[in-house]
């Protein structure tokens, strides 16, 4: 208690026992790949293309900007701000090996130099595809692993990849279930490659769509929440590498690759939301995103708790506090259910926080969440009106008495 030595009205501010949870950001994509200018090895965050073109442009040659022959990343952020990206990260390698693309964990290099930077919420690398350019498909699978394995231990992030170039559906299949038997929730697949305008030549060039496609995943964040299924068209591409028919979409969706698509009157779109998960619980990307976005807001919203008296006033507190925001989470769409309990459970207590728990300088929180899940099929039930049934129904109703 404060001293006072004087007669008079003092004012004092009480800090509230509740600490209102707020939601993170979840539209904070990082990339790693190559340029001809800029730091290497060392993350900066870029909030429009213009910074990225600034810092890493070619200085030998003023006319390329930050466009490198051979090299992805200048079109992988290009395409991420044309189609709604905001923020970003850029991790600019020495080169294409596969050594110096997944990083150094010593050096802190490459793509583990992301892992300090808690924001980040997806990560795409699309230089590696320079090594499928070069036939090391073993390399680049081998690599997208690394970056998979990185986005399950960071546990706030998913992983955007890119099926190597020049392939048809068919060849996408066969290197998805013979080589990149990927399986995680944690990672999303798209297929083709897109075509645009190459600043180099002034010619069509196919490149990877990763960029493109996390752009998409922010304007349909900024425009709709995480609960959507981010399937909106794709900005700044001139075409497809390969047009992707109706079988194939399903045989691809099936494999868990995303396709993008050309449908008339409504331009390229990407047609797919599913993960490369095989447990059915962690299908679809909007799922695996909202969870990721409530476990990292909670996570960050109870940071106070820690070396707070573990009793149950801690536990009340703390319960009230994630039932607050999984509440306003449920109202704002990103939760199934008519009601609040069928949308999520809290339990911290007693029996979540036994003697030995608390011994162990633990305290345990049990959250349960029910996420919306997209609808992939529209179906339309039709029913056809036999030839002589209209004039029954008219009789009968001409024959009703006044």
């Amino acid at each position: 208690m404060p001293t006072y030595l004087s007669p008079g009205v003092y004012v004092e501010e009480v800090p509230s026992s509740s600490k209102p949870i707020e939601g993170v950001g979840t539209s904070i994509a990082a990339f790693v790949g190559l340029a001809p200018g800029g730091p290497v090895n060392t993350p900066f965050r870029v909030s429009r293309w213009g910074q990225f073109a600034k810092v890493c442009r070619d200085s030998t040659g003023p006319d390329n900007g930050p466009f490198m022959e051979g090299a992805f990343l200048a079109h992988a952020v290009r395409g991420f701000f044309d189609n709604g990206g905001s923020r970003c990260w850029v991790v600019r390698v020495g080169g294409s090996t596969p050594r110096e693309l997944g990083g150094d964990v010593e050096e802190r290099s490459g793509l583990i130099s992301l892992a300090a930077i808690d924001e980040v919420t997806m990560v795409c690398m699309p230089d590696a595809m320079t090594l499928a350019a070069a036939g090391d498909v073993g390399e680049v699978t081998a690599l997208q692993g690394k970056l998979i394995a990185h986005c399950e231990n960071a546990g706030n992030r998913m992983a955007i990849l890119d099926c190597p170039p020049r392939l048809s559906p068919r060849e996408v299949l066969d290197w998805r279930t013979s080589g990149a038997g990927y399986d995680s929730s944690n990672a999303a697949l798209y297929y083709p490659w897109l075509e645009v305008a190459n600043p180099l030549t002034d010619r069509p060039l196919l490149v990877p769509p990763s960029g493109h496609v996390a752009g998409v995943w922010c304007r349909t964040d900024a425009g709709y929440g995480v609960p959507r299924a981010p399937t909106e068209g794709v900005l700044g591409v001139a075409g497809l590498g390969f047009d992707v028919v109706e079988n194939d979409q399903a045989e691809l969706a099936e494999a868990g690759v995303n396709s993008i698509r050309a449908f008339p009157r409504q331009g390229i779109r990407v047609w797919g939301a599913r993960t490369l998960s095989s447990d059915p619980e962690w299908r679809y990307v909007p799922v695996r995103r909202v969870f990721l976005h409530l476990a990292s807001s909670i996570d960050q919203g109870t940071r106070w708790t820690v070396f707070e008296p573990n009793d149950e006033r801690l536990w009340k507190v703390l319960r009230e506090q994630v039932e607050h925001f999984l509440d306003r989470s449920w109202r704002d769409g990103a939760l199934a259910g008519e009601s609040a309990n069928d949308a999520y459970y809290v339990k911290c207590d007693a029996e979540t926080n036994p003697p030995d728990v608390i011994e162990a300088g633990q305290v345990v929180c049990e959250i349960g969440i029910a996420p919306v899940k997209p609808g992939e099929f529209a179906i339309l039930r039709l029913s056809r009106i036999a030839a002589d049934a209209r004039p029954q129904r008219e009789s009968a109703a001409t024959s009703r008495p006044a």
